[in-house]
């Protein structure tokens, strides 16, 4: 068997319209904050975010 996939998946739960699908084989809070960092700067900076209980959102880089 290979390795299994990770994909930080950004959604904007109004118009379900996603601007990012970042493929990896693992991620650590600092890699999840660059994703966003790097497309917020693109679209704009949301009020809010919403994240699953995934350990990469549990972080300092995330609280930050």
């Amino acid at each position: 068997m290979g390795k299994k996939l990770r994909v930080l998946t950004v959604v904007d739960t109004f118009s379900r319209y996603s601007p990012v699908l970042d493929v990896r084989f693992s991620y650590r809070g600092e890699d999840v904050v660059a994703t966003l960092d790097r497309v917020c700067r693109r679209i704009g900076y949301p009020k809010t975010i919403r994240v699953d209980q995934g350990s990469e959102f549990i972080s300092r880089d995330m609280d930050l």
